[in-house]
């Protein structure tokens, strides 16, 4: 961000007045390289997010299972409740309640307790299970990926889909909060009452 400064001057204009001179002497003993110019207001916006991901990603690099870019504004989802916000968040970061994201119980078995047939993390959960297919027929039409580049994280109608799917199947809540699936019959119990219940408890308590 030190090299920022030599994008700024045209802002003063020929007559202009800078206090100090801005020379990589002043730019705490290193050397950075000077950003490409700039002539406007506007790229210089562009420019100073453009450095500052990049910085950002350089000094505070992400686990190598999280996939998705750091970003400067908040995500489409986080308009959603607190709670499918707090999900989608959680299962992205592979920080969530699926049994292959092992951050709650390092001990316990991985394998999808829906379907029993592979590991259960966040793509299995919500496109793979062959448990879940009647429910993701019925609410994830055109969701076909969640990878960082995915339709779904900038379309509402999409999220909402996904949201649905979420809570219909209870997917990546806490384990006992619902009644889940078994990989026996591959069936759920009913649920889906208390899911819309509890999700309207938690937008009523947001409001």
């Amino acid at each position: 961000m030190d090299a920022l400064p030599h994008s700024m001057l045209f802002l003063l204009g020929p007559d202009g007045h800078a206090p100090l001179p801005v020379t990589s002497q002043h730019l705490l003993g290193e050397t950075y390289p000077s950003p490409p110019p700039v002539r406007t207001y506007p790229q210089l916006k562009l420019l100073c997010k453009k450095l500052l991901i990049e910085e950002w990603e350089r000094a505070a690099p992400d686990a190598a299972r999280y996939s998705y870019r750091p970003s400067l504004k908040s995500h489409p989802f986080m308009g959603l409740s607190r709670f499918d916000a707090g999900r989608l968040h959680q299962m992205r970061s592979g920080k969530s309640y699926l049994r292959a994201h092992p951050s709650w119980d390092d001990h316990a078995p991985t394998t999808c307790p829906s379907c029993g047939e592979a590991p259960e993390h966040f793509e299995h959960a919500s496109l793979h299970c062959p448990a879940k297919e009647p429910a993701r027929t019925r609410h994830l039409q055109g969701v076909t990926e969640l990878g960082p580049d995915a339709p779904v994280w900038s379309s509402v109608a999409l999220l909402g889909a996904l949201t649905s799917f979420i809570r219909s199947t209870a997917t990546a809540f806490q384990p006992g909060m619902f009644s889940r699936p078994t990989s026996s019959t591959g069936s759920f119990s009913s649920c889906s009452s208390n899911v819309v219940s509890f999700g309207y408890f938690m937008t009523s308590q947001e409001s």
